[in-house]
């Protein structure tokens, strides 16, 4: 067995300084004035940036239509999609694009049926678009994007048609 106690044999912990209780490095605290004016700054900052985006003050709207895709003539009542628009049906995901490309919104498909010229007709109504794009993009499935202007989104004026005419 070693010699010496066991207190003697174990180092002691390494001592902590004590934390500076004044400024640290030569710094100053800073003053209620300059965190002020430091805020006042960053908000003048992100306000031009706000207003490029057209996004400052403006509220979101819902943007409401309708997909439309071709069907067998005779068909009528409720509908889902099959072949190359198998895609559509309801809850298939709806993607809005601002003019820049950026992911806006998101919504879904509602319930399908046919109308009386034997198109499936689906509702579009997704929430939260937020308003001052000059325009708009909006990707139903897996199917290119469909291009409409501001004043269309806002007034339901989508209508995205797929299949022959």
């Amino acid at each position: 067995m070693p010699e010496g106690s066991l207190e003697e044999r174990v180092t002691p912990p390494p001592t902590v300084p004590p934390a500076p209780s004044g400024p640290a490095g030569g710094h100053r605290p800073r003053s209620t004035a300059a965190l002020w004016a430091a805020a006042g700054i960053g908000a003048g900052a992100v306000a031009p940036a706000w207003s490029l985006t057209g996004s400052a003050g403006e509220e979101p709207f819902t943007l409401v239509g309708e997909v439309q895709v071709a069907g067998d003539s005779g068909a009528s009542g409720a509908c889902g999609g099959d072949h190359e628009f198998g895609d559509l049906d309801k809850g298939a995901l709806v993607t809005v694009f601002d003019s820049a490309g950026r992911v806006v919104a998101t919504g879904s498909l509602g319930s399908g049926a046919y109308d009386s010229s034997a198109r499936r007709v689906f509702p579009v109504a997704v929430r939260g678009v937020p308003d001052g794009s000059a325009s708009y993009s909006v990707k139903v499935g897996w199917h290119a994007r469909t291009k409409l202007t501001n004043e269309a989104a806002r007034t339901g004026a989508l209508v995205v048609s797929f299949g022959r005419p």
